[in-house]
């Protein structure tokens, strides 16, 4: 047998394109091929029921009817047209495929072998296609159809090629890499492998990080790196990545987002720690899909809750409160891996039932519940601690009882010793309370004891009422110090003494300032008590004369300020005097003086604007304008304020001035009205009294 053809240097590649024409069935043949000898079995065959004979009549005429010309017309045209129908259908009909299967293939023409591979690769599968390669390939490569064959198995391993990269972009890469492997390594194609793999790996692992970098921002938090991360996707090489995985990641984007609003909102319910906010937080957990990125962080946290509820319903227990233990218990999720804590927790709550009679006997028969629970249980430590806790509780009870027996005679030794009996007791006992509270009160039944004679003989200093006597009395119950039980009443005492102390020395100062008021000093009654200083007894009765006085001083002097003003006499010195003397409050003694002065001041700055009419007037009207209303002079103001307007408008167009002084005005709409003249106009009088021209 010559060397093979080296195929992967084709002189020029065949191409034979596959078509149903040239005899190549799509399928496989299972079985033999049907023969074709003579016409079809249903050409010129005449189907009639048999039927008996009725008569010898009607056979008679049947004999005489098949010996007719008419019947041999008949048979003759008939027998014609089967045979160009089978004609005709043998010219059109492709001869069957071999049954390939069914071949022994080292007798068979190469053909037939080539034939059958056509057959095989028209299946479109890549076993067919690679079948269709091996059956080909057994041919010699000396045979004058090897030149066709290379060809074909060219295109066939090109098509393996393609069906490779399809699966590729499909999502399939590992069956894309082993199908592109499967290509004949002795054809040209086989050398587009291994860049086509190497490709393929690389934009794989290009759309693989990314993917799951923005699935980390995503648990991260950072929703606008992962969205900017999506975006990327769309330029990955890869329909697989390009497309489905973007639109997944999309979809885990929003998801994302919503479940991570979920999780804050569980996390804060979570915190509140009560029955109502678990079973909220529990039932928004549920609503975080599998498929969520956030799904593992909402499994941690729904165990996390599940133990804070399994602590929360013990804590109920610890206070006796057995109802919300029991509702919070309820309402632990179970298959968390807590369903063994939960059923132990089932023994704590009897043994914490034993335990809530508080006694020495209750605690011995709660410690026996729990010590039933062996060490292979998940709270089995916790157990022993309550346990050892009893324990300590049993013996402070027992210590407590005992100093309870020694301070029953009642005298200070007896109470002091059992003191120091209660204080053996650790403070970090759980019953270190309850003794706190014992040995608070015996302190407190020694201290009273001790110091009620200090207080008695405080009072009977303090009986004369004097302030030396005062002062011996606060000091003896000085001696009672701070920490003291009778403190407090000590304290009161010696506040007493002491207000009676400052009462005696301040009331003189009172009295000679509200004396130097009265005077009319107002200065020296404000310094003399200004005197009593803050935090005296009687500093608080003195503050409201204090207030008074400070305001009738301040009024009084805005009273002199506007005198001192008004005494010049022109008319911006009365209105400032007349501002000035406006800032005195209705409710100062110097009201009823201001008010009159204002009145005074009111009518004078009238006064000088008539005056100043003569030769102003709108300087008369703004002085006029500052006379304040409630004033004497207001309304009297006003009338001329309006009365000058009028006279400094401008005369009516229609009217023709004169040029004689004593000309009286034309008026052009009337031929009777004629006005006096100007000169002889005679000024009305101001209450009875005419006004200065």
């Amino acid at each position: 047998m010559s060397p093979k053809p080296n195929r992967r240097e084709p002189s020029k590649p065949i191409s034979v394109p596959r078509s149903r024409s040239q005899g190549v069935s799509h399928r496989v043949p299972q079985g033999p091929s049907p023969s074709y000898a003579g016409m079809p079995a249903d050409v010129g065959q005449t189907t009639a029921e048999s039927e008996p004979q009725a008569s010898g009549f009607k056979a008679m005429a049947l004999f005489r009817w098949v010996g007719s010309w008419q019947f041999l017309l008949l048979t003759t045209l008939a027998i014609l047209v089967g045979a160009l129908s089978f004609a005709v259908t043998s010219l059109f009909r492709m001869p069957n495929l071999p049954n390939c299967r069914a071949i022994f293939w080292p007798t068979a023409s190469a053909a037939m072998r080539l034939q059958c591979a056509e057959s095989y690769a028209d299946q479109g599968s890549v076993d067919f296609l690679l079948e269709a390669i091996a059956l080909v390939e057994k041919l010699p490569d000396d045979h004058p159809l090897r030149a066709e064959i290379n060809a074909k198995v060219e295109n066939w391993s090109s098509e393996i090629l393609a069906m490779a990269d399809n699966l590729f972009h499909q999502g399939e890469f590992e069956d894309a890499i082993s199908t592109a492997q499967k290509i004949p390594t002795d054809t040209a194609v086989a050398d587009q492998v291994e860049t086509r793999i190497n490709r393929w790996r690389r934009i794989w692992e290009e759309g693989s990080e990314i993917f799951e970098e923005a699935k980390t921002k995503l648990i991260d938090g950072n929703f606008k790196d992962a969205f900017g991360l999506s975006v990327q996707l769309l330029d990955v090489n890869n329909d697989y990545w390009s497309k489905t995985k973007y639109n997944e990641l999309t979809k885990l984007i929003g998801l994302a987002r919503e479940d991570s609003r979920k999780i804050g909102k569980i996390q804060r319910l979570a915190n509140q720690g009560t029955i109502s906010s678990f079973k909220e937080a529990l039932k928004l957990l549920a609503s975080i899909k599998t498929e969520s990125v956030l799904h593992e962080e909402a499994t941690e946290l729904k165990k996390d809750i599940a133990k804070d509820m399994l602590g929360l319903a013990e804590n109920f227990l610890a206070r006796k409160q057995l109802s919300q233990a029991e509702e919070i218990l309820a309402a632990i999720p179970r298959k968390e891996g807590l369903d063994e804590e939960i059923a132990d927790f089932q023994v704590f709550t009897e043994a914490y039932r034993r335990a809530w009679s508080g006694d020495a006997l209750g605690l011995d028969s709660a410690i026996t519940r729990l010590q039933s629970m062996t060490s292979d249980r998940p709270l089995y430590d916790r157990a022993q601690k309550l346990i050892a806790q009893w324990r300590s509780e049993i013996k402070a009870l027992a210590q407590l009882d005992v100093a309870r027996q020694i301070a029953a005679q009642g005298n200070v030794n007896d109470l002091r010793l059992a003191i120091n009996e209660a204080r053996q007791v650790s403070s970090s006992n759980p019953r270190w309370e309850e003794v706190s509270d014992q040995i608070e009160q015996w302190e407190e039944r020694v201290q009273t004891t001790e110091d009620r004679p200090i207080l008695s003989r405080a009072d009977q200093l303090a009986t004369s009422g004097t302030p030396q006597a005062l002062k011996q009395a606060i000091q003896e119950a000085r001696r009672i110090s701070s920490e003291r039980a009778l403190a407090g009443e000590a304290q009161r005492r010696i506040d007493g003494w002491q207000g009676r102390i400052e009462a005696i020395e301040d009331r003189p100062l009172i009295d000679q300032a509200r004396q130097q008021a009265s005077s009319g000093d107002l200065s020296a009654a404000i310094a003399t008590a200004s005197r009593i200083s803050p935090g005296r007894s009687l500093y608080q009765e003195i503050q409201n004369d204090l207030a008074a006085w400070r305001d009738q001083q301040q009024n009084q002097s805005l009273m002199q300020e506007a005198n001192n003003i008004a005494r010049s006499g022109t008319a911006n010195d009365l209105a400032r005097a007349i501002s000035t003397a406006n800032q005195i409050p209705s409710s100062s003694s110097q009201y009823r003086n201001a008010s009159q002065q204002i009145n005074r001041w009111s009518w004078d700055l009238l006064s000088l604007a008539e005056s100043e009419s003569n030769n102003n007037l709108d300087r008369a009207i703004n002085l006029a304008d500052k006379i304040p209303s409630g004033t004497e002079a207001y309304t009297r103001a006003q009338e001329r304020i309006q009365a000058w307007q009028l006279a400094n408008q401008p005369p009516p167009a229609d009217i023709i001035e004169l040029p004689e002084a004593d000309a009286q005005p034309i008026f052009l709409d009337t031929d009777e009205t004629v006005e006096e003249p100007l000169g002889e106009r005679v000024s009305e009088p101001v209450d009875g009294e005419p006004f200065d021209q």
